[in-house]
């Protein structure tokens, strides 16, 4: 009877919790900006650690699955466990296109809700209704598609043109790539004075995010830096990043 009496109980939970899954879904998608140009790095190593948190919860529905189909009737903890799994796949696309922010508490609230309904369906083999943990497959499918599917940042490389700062205060002019990874020729203009020089991306990309270098020729410097001079995208949009050099920050027109 007690028996009974907790697998409804159970029963009774599992709806709210979809409802929070999908409510941490909604906040999810609703703050990951994934058009915005994210910076490389929002601190020290803070997406490398989101990353394994997502990694790690992404465990736990694995290891349950396992367990459950030892018991052929308890196919709700398959497919809570699946979804879980495939939730922290889309999170992780999003967490990759998107950089961190505030909806990464979302996708923290989504994440608990979803193992904690594999784990109490792993716990009851029998009495709970198979519904809830069917469409909380169907929604992580798709989360998972609109998150590939979504616009995505990612490296912006398409550097050549002109780049300005407000007021005009200055203007970088980067001329086509002579040929395919080889960069081509940049013009610096700083207030009245103007340098001339080369410029090649950074292979091997050590980061996240593309980033090039201005190799300055003669002995005229526009800006307190070594012959080399290290240009990244440090935010903005598609239609307008903007790149960082030292003091100054530049819009592309």
């Amino acid at each position: 009877m007690g028996g009974k009496t907790r697998g409804r109980r159970l029963a009774v939970v599992l709806w709210p919790v979809l409802a929070v899954e999908v409510a941490g879904l909604v906040g999810t998608f609703t703050l990951a900006d994934t058009a915005v140009l994210v910076p490389e790095y929002d601190g020290p190593l803070v997406k490398e650690c989101a990353v394994l948190l997502v990694l790690a919860l992404a465990v736990l529905p694995g290891v349950v699955a396992v367990l459950a189909l030892r018991d052929g009737r308890n196919t709700n903890a398959v497919w809570r466990a699946a979804a879980s799994w495939i939730l922290a796949l889309a999170l992780l696309v999003i967490l990759l296109r998107a950089g961190t922010g505030l909806w990464v508490v979302w996708c923290a609230v989504t994440m608990a809700a979803s193992c904690a309904a594999t784990v109490l369906c792993t716990e009851s083999a029998t009495g709970l209704p198979v519904r809830p943990s069917r469409a909380a497959a169907v929604i992580a499918v798709v989360a998972l598609v609109a998150a590939v599917s979504g616009s995505c940042s990612g490296p912006y490389t398409d550097y050549p043109g002109v780049w300005t700062a407000p007021k005009d205060a200055a203007s970088l002019t980067l001329t086509e790539q002579t040929a395919a990874g080889q960069g081509g020729r940049y013009t610096l203009r700083v207030g009245t004075c103007t340098e001339q020089g080369r410029w090649v991306f950074d292979y091997p990309q050590m980061s996240t995010s593309a980033q090039m270098r201005l190799h300055r020729e003669g002995e005229l410097s526009c800006v307190p830096t070594a012959p080399d001079t290290w240009v990244r995208i440090v935010g903005g949009t598609r239609a307008a990043p903007v790149i960082a050099l030292p003091g100054l920050l530049l819009t592309k027109q």
